[in-house]
């Protein structure tokens, strides 16, 4: 492609046209030197303002999800602490405050101060050549920067450009200082000055197309930064590796294109850690399920036949609630699931699953909703009763879920092979994630095409699902509202069913396991979002009843971007019954040897 001189470029065509070229410059083309990513000194972040989630991109193409901030703040990202490393930082614009961490994961800032006004756009950089990244900031054509890490003025000012441009730091020219550029947006003209005082640009280029999102990093590893945009309209970067007008160097797709990227040098990509079991309690009678209030210190321990045990914080127990004389627990039944309101704290709403029957036979599940009185817990209602045709495949897990819904967990009916023919049909529960609306105490089918869901965990709008497998593959599902898991269909990635698997559109599992080989009865279980284990958030943990494993995955955009089988650490448990998550998000496993383990750093 021959490229006209801009500003002869910019004389000679309209507006329409100088648009048309910025964004043929970078349109669609191969990546023949995507590998010069790999050796850059820089990485690009996307950061999801709808939810607070951030997604990393590491130069060897791995990724790392976690949250940090609330809807509506900007992103930035920078070397805080001077350990040659950018972490994430929060800019909020309705108090003007910034939000600073020294890793890249979840948890409460290290650092925050004030510094700038609500409309203000927040620039990261090393503006005196420390190494060490501060925060300035761009409001209507002036840069205010401060080389300090607290709240005070700026001890620099300066003019450049107009208001509306949108700012970007970097280190244009390679002399370790950063300094600013700018692009517009209305035309696609990016601005570069290599000082840090008013002035006019020193060089200028048409890159992207209006709407683009523009960052600067050093991708190829030659000591400058260059720019790249991100496009929203298909959610992909285009790297240029100088600054000159020139078509992209490297496409790239990444994340959403409603998310605003961010760039800097974020280390190296971070496995999942070490951990360890801490016995807590035992003595239990096939505990089933565990469970707390958000923000109470007690715990809950479900037992099959239909009592739940209260751990105090100091350890002393009692009996929270005796269900038993209604609860039919034989077989596969019994005192299924428990779930707190969440607003527990205020209106003492509790709900339960279990199965009613006799001990030989499981005839339904019943969702029953009490209130704690100072009597006791008293049934206010029932929401939902099942009819079971065998005795078998009764799901269990209760959760409260995506806007305030609560979620249950139904197995297909019983028996082996779906005889009932309940995965695929949609005019009953059974063998699906069920909805309920507690505030009208209506019921939906939510998700469905699953065996027996025994437990599963929303992170986000995203259930994570332990479906206990027929004979062939115990499997995990990540999946959304309407989606159909597949069974009886599939079983794992196996097709079981010929041609119906044609054109069945069902959301396949993310991991399957070989049954009888890894395990025999898959045991869901969380998405830690706790704090005691460093870089362990995002992380779904889960086991199998029979084979008592401790295996872990991290997804990022619907991709497992890490995993780890820490049985060889931790010892492998015999009838790993559930999972259970305590009041503030740290993680326990359950067996039928009667204890209680909670997940520590290692």
């Amino acid at each position: 492609m021959n490229l006209v001189p801009v500003r002869n470029l910019f004389k000679e065509v309209s507006v329409i046209g100088v648009l048309a070229l910025a964004a043929l410059i970078v349109g669609d083309m191969p990546d023949a030197r995507a590998a010069e990513l790999e050796m850059g000194n820089s990485d690009v972040a996307l950061f999801d303002e709808a939810t607070g989630r951030w997604h990393l991109r590491y130069r060897d193409g791995s990724t790392n999800s976690f949250y940090y901030g609330t809807p509506g703040d900007v992103p930035l990202l920078g070397d805080w602490d001077c350990d040659g490393t950018a972490t994430v930082a929060m800019y909020r614009p309705t108090s003007g405050f910034v939000y600073l961490r020294n890793s890249n994961q979840e948890g409460v800032a290290d650092l925050e101060f004030f510094y700038g006004l609500a409309s203000d756009i927040p620039l990261a950089g090393d503006w005196d050549g420390d190494g060490c990244d501060t925060v300035a900031i761009y409001r209507n054509g002036e840069v205010f920067i401060r080389n300090e890490l607290s709240t005070g003025v700026a001890e620099r000012s300066f003019f450049f450009g107009n208001p509306g441009d949108r700012p970007f730091a970097g280190d244009f020219d390679g002399d370790g200082i950063d300094s600013v550029g700018l692009y517009r947006e209305s035309t696609g003209l990016v601005y570069f000055r290599n000082q840090l005082d008013s002035g006019v640009a020193e060089f200028e280029f048409f890159y992207g197309a209006p709407s683009d999102r523009i960052v600067a990093g050093d991708w190829n590893g030659n000591g400058s930064d260059s720019v790249a945009i991100f496009r929203p309209s298909d959610a992909q970067f285009y790297f240029s590796f100088e600054n000159v007008q020139q078509e992209a160097d490297v496409v790239l797709r990444f994340g959403d294109g409603s998310w605003w990227p961010v760039a800097g040098d974020v280390g190296e990509p971070r496995g999942l850690p070490d951990v360890a079991y801490q016995e807590i309690a035992s003595g239990f009678s096939s505990p089933l399920f565990l469970t707390a209030p958000e923000g109470d210190r007690r715990l809950f321990v479900v037992e099959k036949a239909g009592r739940i045990i209260q751990i105090a914080a100091d350890g002393s127990r009692s009996t929270f609630f005796d269900m038993s004389a209604i609860v039919a627990s034989g077989g596969e039944g019994g005192l299924l699931g428990l779930a707190f309101h969440p607003a527990f704290g205020e209106n003492q709403l509790f709900y339960v699953h279990y199965t009613e029957g006799t001990d030989e036979r499981v005839e339904r599940t019943v969702v029953r909703e009490y209130r704690l009185t100072e009597f006791g817990p008293s049934s206010t209602r029932i929401l939902l009763q099942v009819d079971q045709p065998a005795t078998n495949h009764n799901g269990g897990m209760l959760q409260f879920g995506p806007y305030g819904f609560l979620y249950l967990g139904l197995g297909d009916g019983g028996g082996g092979n779906d005889p009932f023919g309940n995965g695929q049909n949609q005019n009953t529960l059974l063998g699906g994630i069920v909805r309920i609306d507690v505030a009208s105490g209506s019921s939906s089918l939510w998700a469905y095409g699953l065996r027996n869901p025994w437990r599963f965990d929303f992170d986000g709008d995203s259930i994570y699902i332990g479906d206990v497998g027929q004979s062939a593959w115990e499997e995990v599902s990540v999946g959304q509202e309407g989606d159909n898991f597949g069974w009886p269909v599939f079983e794992g990635f196996q097709c079981r069913l010929g041609s119906a698997c044609e054109g069945l559109n069902a959301t396949p599992p993310i991991r399957a396991m070989a049954n009888p080989d890894e395990g025999r009865s898959v045991t869901g279980g969380y998405v830690y979002r706790g704090s005691e284990i460093p870089g362990l958030q995002g992380t779904f943990l889960y086991s199998d009843f029979v084979s008592g494993y401790l295996r872990g995955f991290r997804l990022d955009n619907g991709q497992v971007v890490a995993e780890r089988d820490w049985t060889s650490t931790v010892g492998q448990l015999a009838s790993v019954s559930s999972f259970g998550e305590d009041g503030f998000g740290e993680l326990y496993v359950l067996s039928f040897d009667g204890k209680i383990r909670k997940l520590v750093a290692g």
